[in-house]
């Protein structure tokens, strides 16, 4: 069960800093949305350096923070490690569809300005399926498994 602070904080975020493994790691910012359950979804192209190391190594972490410059013990995040599945844009007329477009809308809902239709041969649907968080408030930390 992930605990409510950690669904608040995945719930009223915009973006979190994904790391993916290659030669050397690789850090970038990523919009994303919580489906609710224990996945975090976001969009790339596909030929962004995070999808190619996603495709040769599927582990990845997620951290999504509050930072407050005048009292750092107010700071709160988590980071999440998981598992990287990759969804193709033939992938959205088959396989998962439902799935998909509950995830589409969920986008859409929260960046409604930035959101267009996925049609380009391009786009690809990340869902990171979420194994372990670790959770922070100010010095208090807070680890939980999810799956192994």
């Amino acid at each position: 069960m992930i605990p409510y602070e950690v669904r608040s904080l995945l719930n009223t975020t915009y973006f979190g800093y994904l790391c993916t493994r290659a030669t050397y790691p690789h850090i970038t910012p990523v919009f994303f949305v919580y489906d609710q359950r224990d996945g975090v979804y976001f969009m790339s192209t596909f030929g962004s350096r995070k999808i190619r190391n996603i495709a040769s190594d599927r582990r990845v972490s997620l951290v999504i923070d509050v930072r407050d410059e005048n009292d750092p013990f107010n700071n709160e995040g988590v980071m999440i490690s998981g598992i990287a599945r990759l969804y193709l844009p033939d992938q959205f007329k088959s396989q998962d569809y439902g799935s998909l477009i509950t995830v589409y809308n969920l986008f859409r809902e929260k960046y409604a300005e930035f959101v267009e239709p996925v049609h380009g041969d391009d786009d690809v649907l990340v869902r990171i399926e979420m194994k372990r968080l670790s959770y922070w408030k100010g010095p208090r930390f807070m680890n939980i498994r999810l799956h192994d």
